[in-house]
């Protein structure tokens, strides 16, 4: 994993030189030279994949268009990159490499599967031909940070976005690193090491850029990629005491995708799920759960810190998707809900829909106009849901649950 938990000494005189707030205050925005700095949420990741399709509608690009900038997307054709099919059933994963449509710098530099570690640390080889196609995160890095083949190898994110000079920078990392025991069963990057990276980012961008943007990280937990106990007996169609019976659940408990692939394997013959398998975490039990959260608002804690002292603006992501898993949105008379294709979410259960991107976009543009007087005008989600491909009729029919195919592409594209 690009996570380390060991400290960064290569960083410390670095963060020491930059951790200086500025010392005035915030002016209007100016967005002519808008960089985005973050993972696959910044990138328009959907699906499990990298494609032009969802790029455009990333969250990113929507506020960019809004406001009248070109962030010169690094857009990847269809089939995209890992090739993913999110349907029929099962999902299939293609791993041939499509290159991107251009090899100018992007000014959203954001690169699916990264942590706040590899946002700092990581520098990328040369070209993707030089690296075994599934280690997917190495390969993207490549073609998103050094295109152009500079130097070998090439800058971090961090210093990419820094070297753009960027006259705003919107930054938002931090979920991957709360992935990691839902994806991987590994620990989440430790407070310390967290807070320490996170100073280093925010401090960079705020020292390099006019304006900063700074997001905080929704409640995992929450996403459709895990499944309630009450929703897994609905799904199965059994009683839910049964159910925590004979998988060995309790009812607090999380299951994974891994769980229904176990469950079709055992046909009538039902019994214990493990809680984990070679291919990932099966159960994510409650005290795991709770952890989970707790992690979240820690780190939540060190980003609005971390904001406060680099006079960022704070966009609260956390608190928009808690609404949403709560009361869902209604938009066009349909009740878009966080649930397995309820609207929000795409067929990976973690990255959202068109119209989920566009929400989160416009929560973004609500703090941007009100903190940095930026007069991005509003986002219609109606329109962007009126063509949203994953907006299915109330009646639809689907299996209720993120495909395995869909989760072996997630834990690809964070592995090295």
């Amino acid at each position: 994993m690009f996570l380390s938990k060991r400290s960064f000494p290569a960083f410390l005189a670095a963060a020491a030189f930059i951790a200086t707030p500025a010392l005035i205050a915030q002016k209007k925005a100016d967005l002519a030279n808008l960089v985005v700095v973050g993972d696959s949420l910044s990138a328009g990741y959907q699906n499990s994949q990298l494609i032009e399709t969802s790029q455009v509608h990333g969250y990113a690009n929507v506020v960019a268009t809004q406001a009248g900038v070109d962030l010169n997307l690094p857009l990847l054709p269809a089939p995209g990159f890992p090739q993913v099919s999110p349907g029929p059933y099962p999902a299939t994963i293609g791993l041939s490499f499509v290159a991107r449509t251009n090899n100018n710098q992007t000014r959203d530099v954001a690169v699916p599967g990264f942590t706040v570690g590899a946002l700092v640390e990581f520098q990328p080889p040369c070209t993707p031909a030089a690296i075994p196609v599934p280690v997917f995160v190495q390969v993207l890095a490549s073609e998103i940070l050094n295109p152009k083949c500079v130097v070998d190898p090439g800058p971090t994110e961090l210093a990419e976005a820094a070297l753009l000079a960027p006259s705003t920078a919107i930054l938002w990392i931090g979920s991957n690193d709360a992935l990691l025991p839902i994806l991987f069963g590994e620990d989440a990057t430790d407070l310390p090491t967290f807070g320490f990276l996170q100073n280093v980012a925010e401090s960079t961008l705020a020292s390099a850029s006019g304006s900063l943007v700074v997001a905080n990280i929704p409640d995992v937990t929450l996403l459709p990629y895990l499944t309630s106990v009450d929703r897994l007996a609905q799904i199965l169609g059994l009683p839910v005491p049964f159910v925590e019976t004979v998988f060995g659940l309790n009812h607090a408990d999380l299951v994974t995708p891994y769980a229904f692939a176990l469950i079709e394997a055992m046909g009538e013959s039902l019994t214990l799920l493990p809680e984990s398998i070679a291919d990932g975490p099966v159960i994510i039990r409650a005290a795991a759960v709770a952890q989970i959260r707790d992690t979240v608002v820690a780190y939540n804690a060190i980003i609005a810190e971390e904001a406060a002292s680099n006079h960022a603006a704070l966009v609260d992501i956390y608190s928009l998707v808690n609404d949403l898993a709560a009361h869902g949105r209604v938009v066009n008379g349909q009740k878009l809900t966080t649930e397995f294709l309820g609207g929000l979410f795409s067929y990976d259960g973690i990255h959202p829909t068109n119209t989920g991107y566009a929400i989160i976009a416009d929560e973004f543009i609500k703090v941007m106009n009100r903190r940095l007087a930026a007069s991005i005008p509003p986002i219609s989600i109606e329109q962007v849901a009126k063509t949203d491909p994953l907006i299915f009729p109330p009646d639809h029919k689907h299996n209720g649950y993120v495909d395995k195919a869909m989760a072996d592409a997630l834990r690809a594209v964070m592995a090295h």
